[in-house]
């Protein structure tokens, strides 16, 4: 299965919603900064994270997951200037 680049920022306002959603990120992704981690996903991992997010999650917070191609994702920075995009992250098994 092919597999895509994906940002997934949030914003969750009770602190226990947050730590289950940083943790279930985990599982899927590397975290790039505080709320917003980057993910290696295949369309059927994708749905199956957002549907345990939606778990997670309730009204009164924000999730956004962004696709980014891999010719973008290899233009993408950090502050010192490196990319590791092209790589593939190293997830761990929460689920």
């Amino acid at each position: 299965m092919t597999k895509k680049w994906y940002l997934v920022a949030y914003d969750v306002r009770d602190p226990k919603r947050l730590r289950q959603t940083a943790k279930k990120l985990l599982g899927y992704g590397t975290r790039v900064q505080y709320s917003l981690f980057r993910c290696r996903l295949t369309a059927e991992d994708l749905e199956r994270l957002n549907w345990e997010l939606i778990k997670i999650l309730s009204e009164e917070d924000d999730l956004l997951i962004i696709e980014v191609c891999d010719r973008c994702a290899a233009k993408i920075r950090d502050s010192s200037g490196r990319t590791d995009w092209d790589s593939e992250v190293k997830t761990y098994d929460f689920f």
